[in-house]
C-alpha cells in the first residue's frame, strides 16, 4: 500500500518535524510504503529564509539592526537548517518529485493508494496563507483521503473562508483532528463527527524517542529548559524566574524566545535556538524543569516524565490544544497560575504511561483501519 503524507516538513520548527517523523514512522511500522510529499508552501518557504527569521517572519522592518542580527546569526541559521535536512535525509523518505509551487502539484499530482493530511496546524490559514493544497484538493479520488490528527489552531473559521472549508472538508471521508475545538469546527461546517486523536508524537513510545538521543554525555537534572514562542509568556516566566532564586542554580537552556546579546555571554545561560532536532529532544530530556508555551515541548515533557509549567498565550485557538492535552492527562495544575508554586507537585507517571498507551493504541488502530481500507 503506497501512502503519501502531506504535512509541514520543510520548516525549522522542532515540533513540526517531530510530528512528521512520528506519523511517517508509525505508517512505516504498519507495513505501508510511505513517503512525505515534498510540497513547499510559499509562506513556510519564505519564513525559513534567514532575513524572515531575523525580522520575526517579516513583522519587523529590515533596518541596520536587523541586518547586523542577520550577519551574526546567519552561520547558526545555516547550521540549524543543515541539521534539519540531515535528520530528514536519514529518517524520512520524501517524494522523488519536489513540488515548489501549488501549480506544480495541481498539474502533476503524486499518485498514492492513500493520502494522509496531518498532523499539525495544516488547516490554519494564518500559517499557510489559505493554501487549499492542505485540504487535498489536488486529489481527484476523495475516497483515498483521510486526515490524521489535523489541527486548525483557531477558535473558529473566518466567515469569508467558511464556504471553501466546508466544501473541501466535506470531500474527506474520514476526518480526525487533534483538538475538541477542531471537532466542533468540522461539525459546524460539515455536520460530520470528527474523531479526536492524539498528536503523532505519542505514536512513538518514550524509549524509542530516547534511542534517537546521544545520552552518553548527559547532564541529568543540572539544567532548566525554556522554550517560548510568545513574547508575553516569556516575560511572565522571566518575572517569576527573577523572584525564584533557587532556580538560578541551574543553567537555563534557551531553545527559543527573545534571545538577546547578553544571553550569549551569560555563564548561566546556554543558547540553543539554532540547534538541530535531536539537540532539542536532548535538551528537554536532560532538564530538571521545563518552562514553555509550546504544545510539542509540553508533549515531550509528559513523555519524558518531567516537571514542567505551561504558560498560556491568551489566544484561545492556540491555547486550546495545550488545555485539551493537559485535561486528558489530568494535569491542568501544570498551567501557570500567577506563581511557580506548582513546580514540584508530584506527577503520577504510572497513570500517564497508561494514558499514553491507550491513546497510542487508539490512534494506531485508526491508522491501520484507514490505510488498509
Amino acid at each position: 500500500m503506497r501512502v503519501g503524507i502531506l504535512t509541514y516538513h520543510n520548516t525549522l520548527n522542532f515540533g513540526a518535524l517531530m510530528q512528521c517523523y512520528a506519523l511517517y514512522k508509525a505508517c512505516f511500522n504498519l507495513g505501508a510504503e510511505v513517503e512525505v510529499i515534498d510540497y513547499r508552501n510559499w509562506v513556510i518557504k519564505n519564513n525559513v529564509k534567514p532575513i524572515s527569521m531575523i525580522t520575526r517572519r517579516g513583522k519587523e522592518k529590515v533596518n541596520i539592526k536587523s541586518i547586523i542580527k542577520l550577519l551574526c546569526a546567519y552561520p547558526m541559521i545555516k547550521s540549524k537548517k543543515a541539521s534539519f535536512e540531515k535528520f530528514i535525509k536519514k529518517n524520512i523518505r520524501l517524494s522523488e518529485k519536489v513540488y515548489d509551487t501549488r501549480e506544480e502539484i495541481l498539474n502533476d499530482p503524486p499518485e498514492y493508494d492513500k493520502y494522509i493530511i496531518g498532523s499539525d496546524q495544516v488547516w490554519n490559514y494564518n500559517i499557510n496563507g489559505m493554501d487549499t493544497t492542505y485540504l487535498m484538493d489536488f486529489v481527484k479520488d476523495e475516497s483515498r483521503i483521510f486526515s490524521f490528527s489535523s489541527s486548525f489552531g483557531l477558535e473558529a473559521i473566518d466567515k469569508d473562508k467558511e464556504k471553501v472549508y466546508s466544501k473541501l472538508l466535506a470531500r474527506i471521508p474520514e476526518i480526525s483532528v487533534r483538538e475538541q475545538q477542531g471537532s466542533k469546527i468540522i461539525h459546524d461546517l460539515t455536520g460530520k463527527d470528527a474523531k479526536v486523536l492524539c498528536d503523532p508524537v505519542f505514536l512513538i513510545p518514550k524509549e524509542e524517542w530516547i534511542s534517537l538521543i546521544n545520552t552518553s554525555n548527559r547532564s541529568k537534572n543540572s539544567n532548566i529548559c525554556t522554550y517560548f514562542l510568545n513574547y508575553n509568556t516569556k516575560e511572565q516566566f522571566e518575572r517569576e524566574y527573577n523572584k525564584k532564586t533557587d532556580l538560578k542554580r541551574y543553567k537555563n537552556v534557551k531553545l527559543a524566545g527573545g534571545i538577546i546579546f547578553k544571553d550569549f555571554i551569560d555563564r548561566n545561560i546556554m543558547v540553543k535556538i539554532f540547534v538541530g532536532p535531536l539537540d532539542y529532544l536532548k535538551s528537554i530530556y536532560d532538564a530538571r524543569y521545563i518552562f514553555t508555551d509550546s504544545f510539542h515541548a509540553t508533549v515531550f515533557s509528559i513523555l519524558f516524565e518531567k516537571n514542567f509549567v505551561v504558560f498560556l498565550s491568551g489566544n484561545k485557538g492556540r491555547d486550546s490544544r495545550i488545555i485539551n492535552l493537559l485535561k486528558l492527562f489530568n494535569m491542568e495544575n501544570r498551567i501557570y497560575n500567577g506563581s511557580l508554586s506548582n513546580l514540584d507537585e508530584r506527577i503520577d507517571t504510572e497513570r500517564n504511561k497508561k494514558i499514553c498507551e491507550e491513546i497510542r493504541n487508539e490512534a494506531i488502530e485508526y491508522l491501520k483501519k484507514n490505510i488498509s481500507k
